[in-house]
């Protein structure tokens, strides 16, 4: 399975076998659409692939179990930042990251305790946000969609 950008075309494409074993090659869109806040401040120690909010002028870590941690606009650190220093906070892009066990084709969700999870939060009060869809086991498009907060 790889990700790769096609050079007659410029189109991001994805390889995979399909059930039969043929290969499959699939367009994952044409124009690759990274969009990225640069020179943010973190509000507090952020990690590369932490999930964001905007809290004040600052972005901090967002959690699913704690209503106002999840709230747009939201965004993922591209890098480590400690808190009151410049952080690049991307807001829509394909994100890898090697130690991801994503199902390519299902949704990505916000996590208790935070960070990207296959599984949406399953606790009453939690808020549900779809962060994106996997396209790899270790790749994901991160667009993050409106929270839904759960019944109580």
């Amino acid at each position: 399975c790889g990700i790769y950008r096609d050079e007659l075309c410029g189109a991001l494409m994805v390889e995979y076998y399909g059930p039969n074993r043929p290969l499959v090659q699939q367009i994952i869109r044409t124009e690759l659409e990274e969009l990225a806040w640069n020179d943010q401040v973190a509000g507090e120690t952020l990690v590369e692939y932490d999930v964001v909010f905007r809290d004040g002028g600052f972005w901090k870590k967002a959690d699913a179990s704690v209503v106002n941690s999840a709230r747009p606009p939201l965004g993922m650190s591209q890098d480590a930042a400690a808190s009151g220093v410049a952080a690049d906070i991307w807001f829509r892009a394909i994100v890898s990251n090697g130690s991801w066990a994503f199902t390519s084709g299902n949704r990505v969700f916000l996590a208790s305790g935070g960070g990207p999870t296959m599984s949406s939060p399953p606790n009453s009060g939690d808020i549900s946000i779809a962060l994106g869809v996997a396209i790899t086991p270790t790749a994901m498009e991160f667009h993050p969609q409106r929270p839904i907060r759960l019944d109580q």
